[in-house]
């Protein structure tokens, strides 16, 4: 059997189950579920081992951002309120324009997060229901290399 008759392969429908509890993870155990069901499954399921690959990595990815995203608004509020005697001083006692400041970048912080989160979340649901449909549907930039490792690998 050549490659593109196995990437053509129509999976079963315990193969499409457990790729949609790899995506589906995010909501029920984070990152472990998907190791596990790769570890044990990446010998008997290409389908499996590629969509378990990318949940972990999609997980790991979202996580970094989640962080990434929250370091950044903090070192913002940070440099901001370390600044507020030169600010209040510039005002003539005047401290009105840094709790502004400080409460819209709370505004941005819990928002961004808002919004990531549920982002993250209906985008695996997404994945999962497409996967359970029997598709290779790819994340960009993380399932491209996925899927070289898993389909294209001799």
């Amino acid at each position: 059997m050549n490659e593109q008759t196995i990437v053509n392969q129509e999976p079963t429908s315990d193969e499409r189950l457990l790729g949609l509890l790899s995506h589906l993870s995010i909501f029920l155990g984070g990152i472990i579920l998907p190791i596990i069901i790769w570890a044990t499954q990446k010998d008997k399921s290409k389908f499996v081992k590629f969509h378990s690959l990318q949940a972990i990595f999609f997980h790991l990815a979202f996580g970094a951002l989640i962080i990434l995203f929250v370091i950044i608004i903090l070192i913002i509020l940070l440099i901001s309120g370390l600044g507020t005697g030169v600010f209040s001083e510039s005002h003539h006692g005047s401290t009105e324009s840094m709790p502004v400041f400080m409460i819209v970048m709370m505004v941005i912080l819990y928002g961004g997060i808002f919004l990531m989160l549920f982002g993250g979340f209906g985008y695996s649901i997404y994945l999962a229901v497409k996967t359970y449909s029997g598709n290779l549907i790819r994340i960009p930039v993380i399932g491209n290399i996925v899927y070289r490792k898993v389909y294209e690998q001799t």
